[in-house]
């Protein structure tokens, strides 16, 4: 009965010290839940594409935001409403009359005020194509206090752009502080069928003064045709990111064999109408540097310059009988 006794006392010492050692996390867990929990942790900051996009649903129609879901934006959905607009860069100012919008959650919600310049405000999503030093949007941005609804793309890869342009870095860094989304050896006539542009939708597609290159082997007609084919692919491409009243904007030589490009004949094919076209100033746009492609931080001659801005033709609209050849 003695010997009984001792080893139930013993198994119940031992259970009391295994419940101890679970409580206090010292008990080996099997290793198939320590490989489990290894994988997780190592997965933690993973998301699957559908995860990391922000869908909003508009009527019956589904928008997915420009932004992947990184600053956990509120999305604006009423109507938006005119406010007052700067004159340039320097004379950015809120819009009156304009609702704030909200970013963050429960405790560290804060409000932002909606600003606009010229033709564009900070509430836009808005795809920048072709950059070159990215000192356009660099303006744009700090002008904003913002570059959360930015995403700004080039050609050509983060080497190129450090080798060429001294202030590229600098320009690139200042915008991804402010919340831009930066992708480089993006092609602005292919942006559309790639990740993870295929699942964006934007307000505004830009395109500042496009070029597809002079070649001194071709005659001028051969060359103006090369640079037709570069805005008419970046047309049909942006068509399909923006939304139903969205735009696509072009900086553009307005002026000699700039002109003769027929911007709007090229925007037609793509039953896309000329919404409005507006003088551009560089004045307007400090810190902005019309580079040369592969002439470093070597400037062209912008003037004169317009900004036309594209959009859906509506069902009820016609093509304009003045574009035929």
């Amino acid at each position: 009965m003695g010997q009984l006794l001792s080893t139930i006392f013993s198994w119940w010492r031992n259970a009391i010290d295994d419940k101890k050692k679970l409580t206090t996390g010292k008990l080996p867990l099997p290793s198939s839940i320590t490989d489990s929990q290894q994988s997780l942790s190592s997965c933690s900051n993973f998301k699957s594409d559908d995860e990391k996009l922000k869908i909003k649903v508009v009527g019956n129609e589904k928008k997915v935001s420009a932004r992947p879901q990184q600053y956990n934006r509120v999305e604006e959905t009423e109507e938006r409403t005119s406010g007052e607009v700067g004159r340039n860069w320097r004379d950015c100012r809120r819009c009156e009359g304009e609702e704030d919008l909200e970013e963050g959650k429960g405790k560290e919600k804060i409000i932002i005020g909606v600003r606009r310049i010229k033709h564009y405000r900070s509430d836009y999503k808005i795809l920048l194509v072709g950059e070159g030093d990215f000192s356009f949007f660099a303006s744009l941005a700090l002008a904003f206090a913002s570059a959360t609804n930015i995403t700004a793309t080039s050609l050509d890869s983060i080497e190129f752009l450090s080798t060429n342009y001294s202030r590229a870095l600098s320009n690139i860094k200042t915008l991804q502080n402010l919340g831009a989304l930066v992708i480089h050896k993006v092609d602005a006539t292919k942006t559309a069928n790639i990740f993870p542009f295929e699942h964006m939708a934007f307000d505004r597609v830009i395109y500042n003064f496009p070029l597809a290159g002079f070649y001194r082997d071709e005659d001028r007609e051969d060359q103006i045709c090369l640079n037709q084919r570069l805005i008419q692919l970046s047309l049909e491409n942006a068509k399909k990111m923006i939304h139903k009243d969205g735009e696509i904007q072009i900086t553009h030589k307005s002026n000699g064999f700039f002109k003769q490009w027929k911007l709007e004949l090229l925007a037609s094919r793509n039953r896309l109408v000329l919404k409005e076209e507006v003088a551009f100033h560089l004045s307007d746009c400090p810190g902005y540097s019309t580079n040369y492609g592969f002439a470093g931080d070597k400037n062209f001659n912008c003037v004169p310059s317009k900004t036309y801005k594209f959009g859906h033709r509506k069902p009820t609209e016609k093509a304009n009988n003045r574009l035929k050849k």
